[in-house]
């Protein structure tokens, strides 16, 4: 097992905190969904180094980055994630992007296209849909709420409907480690609701199909099979995600059974692993042909 490291870089007058796996080839930097934070990564990143170098980030507002009152939006988390690259000295990287980070990817992907070997999106890249934010509400305003112990957080999030029949290790994990404790006792997620609600504002006025011809490099979608409610609330339902795929010039969509928007990602064996393998490997070996 790889023993990641975490630690803190400053950019734009803010720090980021991210983990970092070492590995060979890369690097990928990681992006986790809307509320997430760097630990989606972890069980992903096990099983993807040595071989890869993976950076897994916490976004602005999120995890143990900064979280300032002002600036969050798409061109924010770019110029963010631009800097870090700068800051390590990487001209190229890919992403893996879960959800939203996958949105804040594509975007990236779009306006420096010279800059991205390759994306993978995990259930992510595209504008929000009200049922599938109405799904994800119950979590989200969850955010500013104390709670009087750390068991009582977790009751709260073993009761919501894409958690309660797919708990795990992992996912308790992921979520013990994104909660702040008070002297008390008491706890609160360290996910910033100012910052989701100032990020979801910005989203909502912002098309992202724009976007999508305008990538450049070989991208995955996997998408699960199981909506956030069951046979409902898909992030795109397969009418919608053939036209997501064809609407990117060189994207391939592996679908995944038995699985949902979050527990995909947040399992003990994550099953987006292996297709993520086999596409970076593709990758490689297509650009060694050229």
């Amino acid at each position: 097992m790889i023993s990641p490291q975490t630690k803190s870089l400053t950019v734009n007058g803010i720090k980021l905190a991210y983990t970092e796996w070492d590995g060979e080839k890369g690097p990928l930097f990681c992006l986790s969904s809307i509320s997430g934070h760097k630990g989606s990564f972890t069980n992903i990143a096990q099983q993807l180094a040595p071989e890869y170098r993976l950076f897994a980030i916490d976004l602005r507002g999120r995890g143990d980055s900064d979280k300032p009152h002002e600036g969050y939006g798409f061109s924010y988390h770019a110029r963010d994630i631009l800097a870090f690259a700068d800051a390590l000295g990487y001209e190229k990287f890919s992403f893996i992007g879960h959800s939203f980070g996958g949105t804040v990817s594509v975007y990236i992907a779009s306006i420096r296209p010279s800059r991205i070997r390759s994306v993978v999106l995990i259930d992510g890249g595209c504008d929000p849909k009200e049922e599938v934010l109405e799904a994800m509400r119950p979590m989200l305003r969850r955010l500013a709420y104390v709670y009087p112990s750390m068991d009582d957080y977790l009751d709260s999030m073993r009761s919501l409907p894409y958690f309660r029949d797919q708990w795990s290790a992992a996912l308790e994990n992921y979520l013990r480690d994104d909660v702040e404790i008070f002297n008390d006792g008491s706890a609160r997620s360290k996910a910033s609701a100012e910052a989701i609600e100032r990020d979801l504002d910005v989203h909502f006025y912002y098309s992202m199909c724009v976007h999508f011809p305008t990538m450049q490099c070989p991208t995955l979608f996997i998408r699960p099979k199981q909506g956030l409610l069951g046979d409902k609330a898909h992030v795109l339902d397969e009418k919608e995600a053939a036209a997501f795929v064809a609407w990117i010039p060189d994207c391939e969509r592996v679908d995944l059974p038995d699985v949902n928007h979050y527990t995909m990602v947040l399992t003990d064996d994550p099953p987006v692993t292996p297709p993520i393998k086999k596409f970076l490997r593709d990758v490689e070996l297509y650009k060694q042909k050229r």
